[in-house]
């Protein structure tokens, strides 16, 4: 060690370089990661985060990402970064989803499959019309009126399965229902034999993205639905939170 170095700031930069890699851990997990004893850790963190360089999430710590962004600059969100969608994952063992809508489409940010340890890039960037899925369907729901028309006026209304929307006046009237009930269902209307489940995502009290976990019809069976729509409600406010947090 040099002899110029100071230890305790040392220690609290290590920690900063610890969150910096978008990890939520709790003081127990700090305190074993930098071999520190948990007094010294918890002060550290006491003031890190009175400084507002971390946050504090429950019983995780997080890095500040407000507290180090340029004045003026707005830092994008990087999906792929969030630690929430796992949780619903690994808790249910099916495919999880994230995705945003670009012009008429979702476009996907996330997707994880088991053993949910890594982002699955293969399907990440892939598109699909929004109207043929429960992830463009309540995004679409919680648009603002005029967003909502504009991509009305140019989404071309073409049929994936025989339970796919193609009327518009039905298809506005269903989305008015998933508005309220808070949730969007796609029953085999992208893909026959697959039922998908998603919520929306917010930021800033707009509708930025949706959560969705899907699987096959003979898995994810109607009785079964409302559970799943619990968790998945549950997941959407996680990481609208965490967003919140990071962004």
């Amino acid at each position: 060690m040099s002899k110029y170095e100071v230890s305790t700031l040392k220690k609290g930069l290590q920690i900063l370089d610890l969150l910096q890699e978008g990890k939520f851990l709790t003081l127990t997990e700090i305190s074993k990661a930098l071999n520190l004893n948990k007094t010294t850790a918890f002060r550290l963190l006491s003031t890190l985060e009175s400084m507002n360089y971390i946050t504090k999430k429950d019983n995780y710590f997080v890095w500040n990402d407000k507290k180090f962004q340029v004045a003026g600059s707005k830092k994008s969100i990087d999906w792929t970064e969030l630690q929430t969608p796992y949780q619903l994952g690994v808790s249910e063992a099916e495919g999880v989803y994230i995705g945003v809508l670009e012009g008429t489409d979702v476009v996907m940010k996330q997707m994880i499959k088991p053993p949910f340890t890594e982002p699955h890039h293969p399907e990440i960037g892939d598109r699909s019309p929004s109207h043929l899925s429960a992830l463009g369907k309540v995004i679409l729901a919680n648009l603002r009126p005029t967003e909502q028309q504009e991509v009305f006026s140019l989404l071309p209304f073409h049929q994936a399965t025989d339970n796919t929307f193609v009327d518009l006046e039905m298809f506005a009237h269903h989305l008015d229902v998933i508005k309220q009930q808070g949730f969007a269902i796609d029953d085999e209307e992208r893909f026959t034999g697959v039922r998908c489940i998603a919520a929306p995502v917010f930021h800033e009290d707009r509708v930025v993205a949706a959560v969705a976990i899907a699987g096959p019809v003979d898995k994810m069976k109607k009785r079964i639905l409302r559970g799943l729509t619990n968790k998945v409600l549950a997941v959407s406010k996680e990481i609208t939170k965490e967003i919140g947090i990071r962004y």
